[in-house]
Formats: C-alpha cells, structure tokens, sequence
C-alpha cells in the first residue's frame, strides 16, 4: 500500500519580502507623481504661453490701429474711461493700467490676461465692487511700461521722450525679436490693491534691472553693495518678475515670440530699452 504525505508547499512572504514590496511600490508612486507634476508644469507653461502669443497680437494689433503709437503703459489721464466686458465704466485708477486699454483687442476675453491659477483669483471677485480695480492690477502678466509706451509716474518720463530714449511708436524698435515686452509677473510684498494685501502671481508691470534716477541706478536687489539677481521671496528685488516656471521666467517679444529665460539673462538692459547698446546701459537724462 502506498501512503502519500502533504507537501507543505504554500508559504507566505516572509518580513523582509513584504518590505521589499512596499519600497518598490513607493518608488512607483514617487515616479509616477514626479511625471505627473512634470506633465502639469509643462501644460500649465504651454497654457500661458499660448496666452501671452495672444496678448502680444493685441498689442500690436492696438499699435497698428493708433498709427504705430504703443498704448500707454500706465497713463495718469484722469478724464479717460473705458468700457468693460460688462457694460460698466472703468474709470481711473483701474484705467490707468494697461489691462483695459488692452482688452478690446482681446475681443474683451480677460482669460488671455488671467492665466491658470490667476484666472481662479480673478473669478472670485467677479462680483466684487473691486473687480476692475483687481482686475487691472493682477493680470498673469506684466508690461515694460517704462520702455514701452511709457509711463506717467515716472519723473524720467520728459527727458526719455525728449530724448526719444524710450520705444513710444513701433518705428522706434530697432530689434524686435529681442525687444521685452510682457513678462510672467509677480505682485512685490506687501501690495496693496484696496481688496488684498498679499504676495501673489501676476502683477501689471514689470521693471527694467537699470534706469536712470538720482540714486543709484540699479534697483534690483544688492548683496555686499553689489547687484545681484537672485530670486527672492519679494519679486521687487528682481523687477518684479516671476520665475513660475521651474526656474525662468515666460517672456514676449514684439516681435510675437516666447521664450522662457532666466532672472540672470533679463538682467541685460539690451532686452528693455530699445536704444541699449550693452548690458549694464543707462542713459543720462541731466539737462
């Protein structure tokens, strides 16, 4: 007679088999979310990018249709008025800002001007007695008002116009594919708009790293009394530009190109003013 014996054959992992489970279960996970942060970044840049190529036909198109003259880039005109998307009256300060100057060439699509995440702060105030203030302070991205098109709260203002040290019509550009134009942008520390008092993406200007001043012409931020261009915690120390984009900043060109460029690269005043001729240029504006 032939006698059979159970083989005990089914076993369970043992400690050290499930740890090495769960370790190369979470070195999935941690790859797959470092993918998909990755993916999200870069359609998030493709987003504002596409935006911006918008905002930058606009800008032309208004150029064109006020006789090559660029729109103010912040005007101090009091008795101007604009309409919004709504009907309703946009008077100063709010109109003093390029966003609604801007908007009817956009065929008044504010989503070309508020981009990802600023959409969603734009959207919250939509029935706010502010939103046109907001709206006019807060756009995804900022304007070279200063070099382009000018701006009226500048005291340097006169002496660049009469010495046409400052792009005021498009026949003025000497190189458009690197004349800045629109830049991601970020609200300094501490601004105040009326509504909000925070730190946040998106402001209506930027500003060029030299400009002429009775102070020191550098106005970005120093370390040892020497320029510096690091990126810090308030955009006002590196012309309140935004590096939202793993590290560069999106920049438009009147030309109609984007780009994405580092802090340090913006820092070259031949991308700002249209008449610079070497990185560090700052034209002298005593009589």
């Amino acid at each position: 007679m032939t006698t059979t014996t159970k083989s005990d054959s089914n076993f369970g992992f043992t400690l050290i088999e499930l740890l090495v489970v769960i370790a190369v279960i979470s070195i999935l996970v941690s790859l797959t979310a470092i993918a998909s942060s990755k993916v999200l970044a870069s359609a998030r840049s493709s987003n504002e990018s596409g935006a911006l190529r918008m905002v930058l036909q606009a800008y032309l198109l208004a150029a064109t249709d006020r006789n090559g003259q660029f729109i103010d880039g912040y005007s101090n005109n009091q008795d101007e008025i604009f309409t919004g998307p709504n009907g309703e009256d946009i008077e100063w300060p709010a109109s003093g800002r390029y966003v609604w100057r801007l908007l009817p060439y956009l065929d008044n699509a504010m989503a070309s001007l508020y981009v990802n995440d600023q959409k969603e702060l734009l959207s919250q105030y939509a029935e706010s007695e502010n939103y046109s203030y907001i709206a006019s302070v807060f756009p995804s991205f900022g304007l070279n008002s200063e070099w382009i098109g000018g701006d009226q709260r500048t005291t340097a203002m006169p002496a660049l116009e009469s010495r046409h040290l400052y792009g005021k019509y498009l026949s003025d550009i000497r190189h458009p594919s690197r004349q800045l134009v629109f830049a991601s942008a970020k609200a300094p520390e501490g601004t105040d708009d009326g509504a909000l008092n925070v730190h946040m993406e998106g402001y209506f200007e930027i500003k060029s790293p030299y400009f002429p001043s009775a102070n020191d012409t550098w106005r970005w931020s120093t370390v040892d009394g020497e320029p510096s261009t690091t990126i810090t915690g308030n955009s006002a120390d590196h012309g309140n530009l935004s590096a939202r984009h793993e590290g560069n900043v999106l920049t438009g060109q009147l030309d109609g190109s984007t780009g994405f460029v580092s802090i340090n690269e913006l820092a070259d005043m031949r991308r700002w003013a249209p008449n610079a001729n070497a990185v560090d240029w700052t034209p002298s504006i005593d009589p």
